[in-house]
C-alpha cells in the first residue's frame, strides 16, 4: 500500500470512528468534540501530553476545544480544532491555521482579564478561564495545539513571548497523526543540538562493545553486545532545558511517568536538590538512556564531546529528571550545583531496541517498583475479549427477535477494516450495530467505574486505561470467561444508559464526570450487587434503575455545583478526596425497585477482573485444607532460618489463623501459600506427600 493510499484509508477509518462514537454517545451534533477527543488520545499515546479535557467554547475572536494542565501548573496546553464532516480529504490554508491558533491564544489572554465572568458557570470553558486567571503567576508556557482532519502545507510557526509567557504553536494535521500512528515507534523522535537547546555540550567517555554471537545447547542463536555506551554528566540546567522542551516524550520507553514527590524516593530526591544540591551527584543513581544516534566532536581515544542526540529516551531516571524540573519551576531552585551522571546506549542494530530497552530498565537500579509490563496492554486478555465479541451472541432485546453481537475494537481501525471486508455491509451492520461498538479505553472506563474509581476515569481515557492495565497485571494471569464478558457488556449497558440520562437532564457541562461518579455511586450503594446477568439477558436496565440513576445524577451534579465554587471542576473530579466526599456526604437511599432486583447474598456477585476461574477456585479450596500446624511451623522455620522473607512468614501465620477461623484465603494469599510450601518442601522442612501432590497439581501457578 502506497503512502497516499495508506493516508486515504486512515482518513476513512477516522471518519468511521467518529461516526461510530457519535452513534454510541447520541451526540451527532458534537462530532467535533469526538474528533478532538480522538486526537487527544493519539497525543497521549505518542507521549506528547499526559491527558486532556474536552472544553468547547467559541465566541468572536476566540475559540478553544480542550485543554491539559500540568499537575505542577507550570504549563498549559490549549487545543483548538478545524474539523470538517467531509467524506473526502481536504486541505487547510496555512493562513486559516494561523488564525485559528491566534483565537486560542486570545482565549488565554482574555482569561487573564477575568474572561470567565462572560461564560456560563456550568460550562467547562468557565473552569478553564478561571484556572488560567488563578494560575497566571505559575504558568510560564502555553502550548497552542491545532487539530485538524485536513492537511496543512508544511508551516513553521515561531514561539512568541507575551508578558513573560511563551506561546508555542503546534499543528497536528491528518498527515502528522497518520505518521505517528503508523510509525514503528508510534511517536515522533526527540532530536536536538545541545548548543542550540542548552548552550552547552557534554564531555563523555565512549566505550564500543562489539557484537558476539553464540549458540546455546538448545540450538538457539543468541546475539549480545553490538552497542556503544557514552558515560557523561549532565549539568542540571541542561537536563532542565531538555525536559522543558520535550516533557513526557523523553520517557516514552520509561516504565512510568513521573510519580510526583509523594513516595519516599522522590521526596528524598527533592530534599537533596533543595537542601544539599552539591551532594546530588554523589547521592543520586543517575539516569540510563538510549539514543538512535549521537553526534560527537573532539574525539581523542575514548574521550569525546557530545554535541547532539537523536531519539534520546530516558529509560531509568525519569523521576530524577522531572524532580529537577519541578524543583526549578515550583521552588525556584538554582541548578548550578546539580549534576547527574548518565549512561547513554546506542545500539548498532536499532531493530533490537524493543528487545534491549526492557532489559536495561529491569537491570538498572530502579527507583520506583513499577515494572515495564505494568504499562503495556495485557495482550492475552484483550485478544480473548476480542474473540468473545466475535462469537458470543447477545440476546434479542425485549420485543425483538434478532440477536446481535458487540464489537470489541482491540486495535484502532479494526471495526472499519472488518466492515470493509464484508461483501454485504448492511448485513454486517445488522450483526454489529454501531451502538454496540466499544474499544479498550471504554472497556477500562466501564470496569473502573464499576470498581468505584471515578477519580481515575476523570483523568482521561489513557490514564484510566493505564490504571486498569496495572490492576490487571497485579491480578496475575486472568483469562476472561464468557460469563465475565457478559458481565462486562452489562456494565457497558449500565454506563451508557446513565450517560444518556445525564445528557437528558440538561446539566450543560461535565457530563462525563457526572456519569462516572453516578455509575460509581450506584455500584457503591448497591455493594456491586446489581444483577448483571439479568441486564445481559434483557440488554437493558429496568425503570427502577432509571429512577435511581436520575436521582443520583441530580445529587452528584448539585454536589459538584456547590463544592466547586472557586476550583476547577474537572481537576477536582480527578482527586480521590472528591470521591470520598461524595460517598460520605451524599445521602441517597437505594430505590425500592433496585433493591428488589439485587443479586441475593447467597449468590456469587460479579467481581470483574478479581473473579476467579476454575483452577483458581480449586487452588483456594486446597490451600484452605492445609492444616494450621503446617502453616505455623513453616512461619517459625522460615523466620528462624531466613528461608522465608518477612512478608512470607507473615502470610504463613495468617493462613494458619484462617484455618481456625474457617476463613477462605484470597487468590493472592493462596498463590503465596503455594510458594511458601514449595520453599519448605525443597529445603526438606516439609516432607508430607500431600504437599508434594499439591505442588504437582498447581505447577502452572508456580511458573507464573
Amino acid at each position: 500500500m502506497s503512502k497516499a493510499e495508506g493516508l486515504k484509508k486512515f482518513y476513512e477509518d477516522l471518519t468511521q470512528e467518529i461516526i461510530n462514537k457519535a452513534a454510541i454517545n447520541e451526540t451527532e451534533d458534537f462530532r467535533e468534540n469526538i474528533f478532538t477527543q480522538i486526537y487527544i488520545d493519539h497525543l497521549c499515546e505518542a507521549a506528547e501530553i499526559e491527558d486532556g479535557n474536552i472544553c468547547f467554547h467559541e465566541n468572536r475572536g476566540v475559540k478553544v476545544n480542550g485543554y491539559s494542565i500540568a499537575e505542577d501548573e507550570s504549563y498549559i496546553a490549549l487545543f483548538v480544532s478545524i474539523y470538517k464532516n467531509s467524506s473526502q480529504m481536504f486541505s487547510v490554508p496555512p493562513s486559516e491555521a494561523a488564525a485559528m491558533l491566534n483565537r486560542a491564544k486570545q482565549f488565554y489572554l482574555k482569561s487573564l482579564k477575568k474572561y470567565q465572568t462572560t461564560i456560563e458557570e456550568a460550562y467547562g470553558a468557565f473552569d478553564l478561564a478561571r484556572s488560567i486567571y488563578e494560575y497566571h503567576g505559575k504558568i510560564k508556557e502555553v502550548k497552542l495545539i491545532l487539530f485538524t482532519n485536513g492537511t496543512i502545507r508544511s508551516t513553521f510557526l515561531e514561539p512568541e513571548n507575551v508578558n513573560g509567557i511563551t506561546f508555542i504553536p503546534t499543528i497536528w494535521d491528518i498527515e502528522r497523526i497518520y505518521r505517528v500512528s503508523t510509525s514503528g515507534a508510534g511517536r515522533e523522535k526527540v532530536e536536538f543540538d545541545l548548543m542550540e537547546l542548552a548552550g552547552k555540550t557534554l564531555n563523555a567517555i565512549q566505550v564500543a562493545i562489539p557484537e558476539e554471537v553464540r549458540t546455546e545447547r538448545s540450538g538457539n542463536v543468541v546475539h549480545s553486545g553490538g552497542y556503544t555506551s557514552y558515560l557523561t554528566v549532565f549539568p542540571g540546567d541542561v537536563l532542565f532545558k531538555i525536559y522543558e522542551r520535550y516533557n513526557a516524550r523523553l520517557l516514552e520507553k520509561n516504565v512510568r511517568a513521573f510519580l510526583q514527590a509523594r513516595g519516599g524516593v522522590n521526596s528524598r530526591i527533592r530534599s537533596t536538590i533543595l537542601e544539599i544540591p552539591e551532594m546530588f551527584l554523589a547521592y543520586n543513581n543517575g539516569i540510563s538512556a538510549t539514543a538512535e544516534q549521537i553526534s560527537v566532536s573532539n574525539v581523542q581515544g575514548n574521550a569525546c564531546t557530545i554535541t547532539g542526540l537523536k531519539d534520546f529516551q530516558i529509560v531509568n531516571g525519569g523521576q530524577t529528571t522531572a524532580s529537577i524540573f519541578n524543583a526549578c519551576i515550583k521552588d525556584k531552585t538554582p541548578l548550578e550545583k546539580i549534576f547527574v551522571q548518565a549512561k547513554i546506549t546506542v545500539l548498532s542494530d536499532q531493530s533490537r531496541m524493543e528487545q534491549i530497552v526492557p532489559q536495561i530498565s529491569a537491570c538498572a537500579n530502579t527507583q520506583n517498583k513499577v515494572q515495564l509490563a505494568d504499562f503495556s496492554a495485557n495482550d492475552e486478555f484483550h485478544q480473548e475479549i476480542e474473540k468473545l465479541s466475535r462469537t458470543v451472541w447477545a440476546p434479542a432485546k425485549t420485543g425483538g427477535e434478532q440477536q446481535t453481537k458487540w464489537f470489541y475494537e482491540r486495535a484502532r481501525g479494526q471495526y472499519a477494516d472488518t466492515r470493509s471486508r464484508e461483501k454485504n455491509a448492511k448485513y454486517f451492520d445488522s450483526i454489529y450495530p454501531k451502538v454496540q461498538y466499544f474499544d479498550k479505553l471504554e472497556l477500562a472506563r466501564y470496569e473502573n467505574v464499576w470498581d468505584q474509581l471515578p477519580y481515575i476515569t476523570s483523568k482521561g481515557g489513557q490514564a484510566s486505561f493505564r490504571d486498569f492495565t496495572i490492576r490487571l497485571k497485579r491480578r496475575g494471569k486472568f483469562i476472561p470467561t464468557q460469563e465475565y464478558y457478559q458481565d462486562l457488556i452489562a456494565k457497558a449497558i449500565i454506563y451508557r444508559r446513565i450517560r444518556q440520562i445525564v445528557k437528558g437532564r440538561k446539566y450543560q457541562g461535565f457530563w462525563a464526570n457526572i456519569t462516572d461518579y453516578t455509575a460509581a455511586y450506584i455500584s457503591y450503594k448497591s455493594a456491586q450487587r446489581i444483577d448483571l446477568q439479568k441486564i445481559w439477558r434483557l440488554q437493558s436496565v429496568s425503570e427502577s434503575f432509571d429512577r435511581m440513576a436520575k436521582s443520583t445524577a441530580d445529587a452528584v451534579y448539585n454536589y459538584l455545583a456547590e463544592t466547586c465554587a472557586g476550583v476547577n471542576t474537572t481537576q477536582w473530579c480527578k482527586k480521590e478526596q472528591c470521591w470520598e466526599d461524595i460517598k460520605n456526604k451524599l445521602i441517597i437511599t437505594l430505590d425500592v425497585g433496585v433493591a428488589a432486583e439485587l443479586v441475593p447474598l447467597d449468590r456469587e456477585k460479579s467481581a470483574g477482573i478479581e473473579s476467579l476461574n476454575g483452577p483458581e477456585k480449586d487452588l483456594v479450596e486446597d490451600i484452605a485444607k492445609v492444616s494450621a500446624d503446617i502453616w505455623f511451623a513453616a512461619a517459625s522455620w522460615g523466620k528462624e532460618t531466613g528461608n522465608l522473607q518477612g512478608y512470607q512468614y507473615g502470610i504463613s501465620g495468617t493462613l494458619g489463623r484462617y484455618v481456625g477461623w474457617n476463613k477462605v484465603p484470597s487468590i493472592k494469599q493462596a498463590k503465596q501459600g503455594l510458594k511458601i510450601l514449595k520453599i519448605a518442601y525443597q529445603k526438606g522442612f516439609i516432607i508430607e506427600n500431600t504437599v508434594k501432590e499439591l505442588l504437582d497439581k498447581y505447577l502452572s501457578f508456580l511458573d507464573n
